[in-house]
């Protein structure tokens, strides 16, 4: 399977926006707010939706699109603190289907090369403790664990 990372295009809009209603179900924070509390506001896939499109209008030149026979696979939107020398993965989704091959770590991988263009020293990614999969995939690329967090709301 050949995997072509790209950078985002405005028509990736749409297909982007599916990934990751598709790709986040049990692993976002707004989706356990919702089960505990109810709709707040919104549903958590339009917060999710509304979130990652800010990213895509105010960071396109630091979003990529991972693309496999003609269609978007996965998408990871970056942002860059200059004045810290960050580089942060902000969100990574992988469409359902094209999950376990590669498809992420081609992504990270672009990601990570960007930051070095940009003269970024690091790199940054938070995950919630119920993602797995990505406990295991991020210090598989080289990132160590540097604490943890807890969110609360009422």
């Amino acid at each position: 399977m050949a995997i072509e990372v790209r950078k985002y295009r405005s028509g990736d809009r749409r297909a982007v926006l599916q990934i990751a209603v598709q790709s986040f179900p049990g692993v976002c924070l707004d989706e356990n707010i919702e089960k505990q509390f109810g709709v707040v506001g919104e549903r958590w896939q339009d917060y999710k939706r509304e979130a990652i499109d800010y990213d895509l209008i105010n960071n396109p030149d630091s979003a990529f699109v991972a693309v496999v026979d003609g269609k978007v696979a996965g998408f990871v939107c970056n942002r860059l603190y200059a004045s810290r020398s960050v580089g942060h993965v902000a969100n990574l989704a992988v469409a359902p289907e094209f999950q376990g091959r590669g498809v992420g770590k081609a992504l990270m991988r672009a990601s990570l090369e960007h930051f070095r263009q940009q003269g970024m020293r690091f790199a940054r990614i938070e995950t919630l403790q119920q993602n797995l999969k990505a406990q295991k995939f991020y210090p598989s690329l080289g990132f160590k664990e540097v604490g943890r967090q807890f969110f609360y709301f009422m």
